[in-house]
């Protein structure tokens, strides 16, 4: 990658949008050297006796993408009955909506030269790359996603910590769908950045734990605030992990498995009574609606006061956070609408040969996606209500009270 002069970008910008526009860069450079090597008939610095035409250096030309505008070295010859022209750069301008819907499948098919003339078909029918130029370009896709999903996270300064999984079909000659496992956080700074995508065959403890210690091995700090849903091989592994941290548990989650204990008939009553709980100007009024949601149903309902009740502490963390954080905070689901455009892809493309070709697939499209996600205001004032809540959660855990007692009648 040296050689076309693509450098993951340092950390004053956005990292996501920097490695978005990184990938872009790469594919172009990649495919512009390859047209140049085609349509002189050498590669650089080799001498074929009789042939007219040379490299001539570059010049710099901005180009648009979908995180911003890159800027590509673009190569000049010289000595040629024709002047050198880009089908693949024509094409990018021209339909740059489709290769937005198309980029990913790259990525994927690129780990798969039998398949990657597919992938562009919708763009290059006919820019008559060679196998070998797309084996070379396929390396250079190949060691970007590496460099990603290796790459230090030190520098991150992440203080809200979003785990979550996201069931796929995986591999070619199973049903099976696996667990995708994705880490993704907000910065002191207020940025919204994807930390790690991983691939397991379901939920466990162990899956969990190995994909944090990932983290933590690349240097990512002890965690403000950890947000997830109620897996219990993903809560083990967060407690193993950071005993003392604290955490939140996704309410949509919540109210979702309270709501399975009850008719339907009755769920819309239910859930408004659920919706004065979880959404409460306070964690007073919080407390006491969940209260008077046990008296209320113990008789009628006992199944789905106990659901409530199990580890509500933890559903209502946000509370202590800034309240401008808590609509940001009560959920894990985040990236759900990514994940549609996933299963969405994956439903043109099928299962996939390798691990490595699935995990590229929702790394570039969550990485195309990374422009639309959404940050959170974090000035000072805000990062000292975050530490305080976090100090407060560590000596005052909030308790609910009731629950047993009532169940226990």
């Amino acid at each position: 990658m040296a050689e076309h002069g693509i450098d993951l970008p340092g950390t004053e910008e956005d990292p996501i949008e920097a490695l978005a526009r990184m990938g872009a860069k790469l594919v172009l450079m990649s495919y512009l050297e390859a047209e140049v090597t085609e349509f002189l008939g050498a590669g650089p610095y080799e001498r074929t006796p009789g042939r007219r035409g040379s490299r001539n250096g570059t010049r710099t030309r901005g180009v648009s993408c979908g995180a911003g505008t890159v800027e590509i070295d673009y190569p000049k010859v010289r000595d040629t009955e024709q002047p050198f022209g880009s089908q693949v750069l024509e094409a990018w301008q021209r339909k740059s909506r489709t290769l937005a819907s198309t980029l990913p499948s790259l990525y994927v098919e690129g780990l798969s030269t039998r398949d990657f003339k597919r992938a562009l078909s919708p763009l290059w029918k006919g820019t008559g790359l060679s196998r070998s130029s797309v084996s070379r370009a396929n390396g250079e896709i190949k060691e970007a996603f590496e460099k990603w999903r290796r790459r230090s996270l030190a520098q991150e300064e992440v203080v809200y910590l979003y785990l979550d999984g996201h069931y796929q079909g995986v591999r070619r000659g199973s049903s099976e769908k696996e667990a995708v496992l994705v880490a993704h956080g907000v910065t002191k700074g207020g940025s919204h950045v994807l930390l790690g995508v991983y691939l397991g065959a379901h939920e466990t403890t162990e899956g969990w734990k190995l994909a944090i210690q990932d983290l933590v091995h690349r240097g990512l700090p002890a965690q403000r605030l950890v947000i997830s849903d109620g897996n219990p091989g993903l809560i083990r592994a967060v407690k193993e992990t950071w005993p003392q941290g604290a955490r939140q548990r996704c309410i949509v989650h919540r109210i979702r498995n309270v709501l399975a204990r009850v008719p339907k008939k009755d769920q819309p009553l239910l859930r408004r009574e659920l919706n004065r709980i979880f959404y409460a100007p306070s964690l007073e009024e919080a407390l006491q609606a969940a209260e008077a949601f046990a008296r209320r149903y113990q008789n009628t309902y006992p199944s789905a006061v106990e659901v409530l009740g199990k580890d509500l502490s933890d559903c209502l963390s946000f509370f202590r956070f800034p309240p401008r954080h808590w609509r940001r905070l009560r959920t894990s689901n985040a990236l759900e609408r990514q994940f549609r455009e996933v299963r969405r892809r994956t439903r043109v493309i099928g299962r996939f040969p390798t691990e490595m070709s699935a995990l590229s697939l929702i790394w570039s499209v969550l990485d195309q996606n990374a422009p639309k996600w959404r940050g959170m205001l974090m000035d000072q004032e805000h990062l000292v209500l975050l530490e305080a809540a976090v100090q407060s959660l560590s000596r005052e855990p909030i308790i609910v009270k009731g629950f047993e007692e009532l169940l226990a009648a």
